[in-house]
């Protein structure tokens, strides 16, 4: 048997655990583990887009963690208690040489609450900010409400709204500090009764 299918655009299966075993993951198709992209420290893509004039080589991912079948040998009346690593909102295909391939999905009442809160960020850094005002270039595919997110202290964090950056380059008289941080997308604002 096999679970996930690489193949399918639609198939949102990234790997999965046996029978409570979580010191083992299976990868979906041995060909993941065999042609890992090249990474690691001072190893893969270290040029920008512009200067780099190819992909990194391949490098098998070999470990003990990871088991690179991609089948499953079960047998007739067999119980496999299976975890699913996956997109919540794509499916999962199961292939066995019996049966037609079958597709599951999780149901949206279980999975949106969850993904209505989650938003992306994008880490930002260092840049030479105002600390009374930041003045940021905004996001274009974020909504216009952003917030920058940096620490102030070792072990709090402060949220600022970005004011929209201007094309006049004026540094205001007051000193300025290079900050690093995110910019994440603002939470929304309750309607005021009566509107």
């Amino acid at each position: 048997m096999r679970i996930g299918e690489i193949t399918r655009s639609d198939d949102a299966v990234l790997g999965y655990f046996v029978d409570d075993d979580y010191e083992h993951v299976h990868v979906v198709d041995k060909v993941v583990a065999q042609l890992g992209i090249d990474s690691g420290r001072l190893r893969g893509q270290l040029a920008g887009i512009d200067g780099a004039p190819q992909m990194p080589g391949t490098r098998p991912i070999v470990h003990p963690y990871v088991i690179a079948e991609d089948e499953l040998q079960i047998r007739t009346n067999q119980t496999v208690l299976l975890t699913l690593l996956m997109h919540p909102a794509g499916k999962a295909h199961a292939t066995c040489g019996v049966l037609p391939r079958k597709s599951i999905q999780l149901a949206r009442d279980w999975v949106a609450p969850g993904l209505a809160v989650m938003a992306p960020s994008a880490r930002i850094g260092p840049v030479l900010i105002d600390p009374a005002q930041v003045r940021l270039p905004k996001i274009s595919s974020f909504p216009k409400n952003q917030i920058f997110t940096r620490r102030d202290t070792p072990a709090t964090w402060k949220d600022d709204p970005i004011l929209a950056a201007t094309q006049e380059a004026l540094l205001p008289d007051l000193p300025h500090e290079v900050q690093e941080g995110y910019i994440r997308i603002g939470p929304d604002t309750p309607a005021t009764p009566g509107t």
